[in-house]
């Protein structure tokens, strides 16, 4: 289970993946982020799968600001696997203020600093807004 959090945390509120999970985000994402307008984006990566048979997993996210509900701004991550050819998880977030403007901040300190520190330490917050059933609903369609 651990693994669908790292995975999920990779793929939180538009984070464009790359090898060896080096992310940056858009600068439009995150200005609509930060202003909880309706938004999407999609991009194609390889995820690490420690697996010796799969080494890596070829995906394509779409990331999604759908907009304000209920004083909340939603998003939602659809992770596709190509190598699978179907939806493998859907993570859907719904941020309050003050984690909109943390999420958004911490992104573009990310892109600021560019280091792979910066990009780690970014990952564990996600995986720990993730991890909250409050905040977040994540389906994982392997465990099916």
């Amino acid at each position: 289970m651990k693994k669908i959090f790292i995975l999920a945390g990779l793929l939180l509120a538009g984070i464009g993946a790359f090898a060896e999970n080096q992310y940056t985000y858009t600068p439009s994402y995150i200005s609509h982020l930060k202003a909880c307008s309706v938004y999407s984006e999609d991009y194609s990566t390889e995820i690490p799968t420690n697996d010796v048979n799969t080494p890596s997993l070829k995906v394509k996210s779409t990331e999604e600001i759908l907009g304000y509900l209920n004083a909340k701004c939603y998003t939602k991550s659809t992770v596709y696997s190509y190598d699978l050819d179907k939806v493998i998880m859907t993570i859907k977030c719904g941020l309050n203020k003050n984690q909109r403007a943390y999420v958004a901040r911490k992104m573009n300190e990310v892109n600021m600093q560019n280091s792979k520190e910066a990009k780690k330490a970014l990952q564990d917050e996600l995986t720990k807004i993730i991890e909250d059933k409050n905040v977040c609903r994540v389906k994982n369609y392997l465990e099916e």
